[in-house]
C-alpha cells in the first residue's frame, strides 16, 4: 500500500507539472526602430536607398570621424553621385548632402564632403 501511495504522489506531481505553463522566453536584441531596421545587426535607414542598410557594408567613402578617431563615418552615394547620405555618430538621421563644385554640401551648409587629390574629407 506504501508502495501505490509513492506512486501516486509522483504521478500527481507529474501531471501538475506537466500542466504549468513556461512563460516565453525574452528575445533579446531583436528591437526595429521606427522603419523596421534592426539596430543590433548594425542597421540604419537609408533615406537615398529606401532601405534597411548597413552602412559599414555598403558604404561607397568611409573615413574616420575627426570629432572621435575611435569612430566612423560611412559615406552612401546616390546611383547618379548627386547626393551623399552620411552615416555618423554626432549627425542627425538623414543627413543628405547635394552635389557641389569640390564635394557635396548640407543644405544647412553645416556639413561639408571634400575631395582633395588623395582623399576625402569631411568638416562638420
Amino acid at each position: 500500500m506504501k508502495l501505490f501511495k509513492q506512486l501516486s504522489l509522483f504521478v500527481a506531481i507529474g501531471a501538475l507539472m506537466a500542466c504549468s505553463t513556461q512563460p516565453e522566453p525574452v528575445m533579446l536584441g531583436g528591437g526595429k526602430d521606427k522603419h523596421g531596421c534592426l539596430s543590433s545587426a548594425g542597421q540604419s535607414y537609408s533615406y537615398l536607398k529606401q532601405q534597411c542598410v548597413q552602412p559599414f557594408d555598403i558604404a561607397d567613402i568611409k573615413l574616420t570621424d575627426p570629432a572621435n578617431t575611435t569612430l566612423a563615418v560611412y559615406v552612401i552615394l546616390s546611383d547618379d553621385k548627386s547626393q551623399a547620405e552620411v552615416f555618423a555618430a554626432d549627425l542627425p538621421e538623414n543627413t543628405i548632402l547635394d552635389a557641389v563644385k569640390g564635394g557635396y554640401l548640407s543644405k544647412d551648409r553645416k556639413v561639408r564632403l571634400t575631395k582633395t587629390a588623395t582623399a576625402w574629407k569631411i568638416h562638420k
